[in-house]
């Protein structure tokens, strides 16, 4: 136990000397040394293996374009840490505001509980539905109606991840513009 103490104490000291020197090698020796026991962290942080080697490789952008900082750090294993902890947390925050975006676009899609207004609405809804490009309606569909991610949405229709979201987008901006357009038919 204390000669593998002994070797990471080492270790850290190379790191710094070659972060000092601003040699790119420093990132290679950061990731064998401590890659792994940062992926566990995240992992536990965020309960996600994909989401924690998504914040592990932002946190290594983060520390190859702040090299300076990271040389200056006086203990580099908790510095990782916390930059791995912040990352992560970025990421949280940035899932949440995203979560809270989609559920008040769609608010607007879920029927009243007022039977008559609700078929109307169910009607006018398929109808919207029916009206917008394939393409389009079935990224509505897998988001909307099962649950599915952009990423999962890309992997079934074998879209990229982006194409998945901006059909989302187009989608919903059309959807919101066709069932305006039937309400605006129905009260003349």
């Amino acid at each position: 136990m204390r000669k593998n103490h002994l070797n990471k104490k080492s270790a850290d000291n190379d790191i710094q000397k070659l972060l000092d020197e601003d040699d790119s090698s420093a990132l290679d020796m950061i990731w064998n040394h401590y890659a792994s026991d940062l992926l566990g962290y995240l992992v536990n942080l965020l309960c996600s293996r994909h989401d924690a080697e998504d914040a592990l490789q932002e946190t290594f952008v983060t520390i190859a374009r702040k090299r300076s900082s990271v040389a200056k750090a006086r203990r580099l294993k908790p510095y990782l840490f916390r930059l791995s902890r912040n990352v992560a947390l970025n990421q949280i925050k940035k899932s949440t505001r995203r979560k809270e975006r989609e559920t008040q676009e769609m608010a607007w899609l879920i029927p009243n509980t007022d039977s008559e207004q609700s078929a109307e609405r169910t009607l006018r809804l398929e109808a919207a539905l029916a009206s917008l490009p394939e393409k389009q309606r079935a990224v509505l569909v897998l988001k909307f109606y099962r649950d599915k991610t952009f990423r999962e949405i890309g992997e079934i229709l074998g879209v990229s991840e982006n194409t998945a979201g901006s059909r989302y987008r187009y989608g919903m901006e059309k959807l919101r513009y066709n069932l305006q357009e039937l309400k605006d038919e129905n009260t003349n």
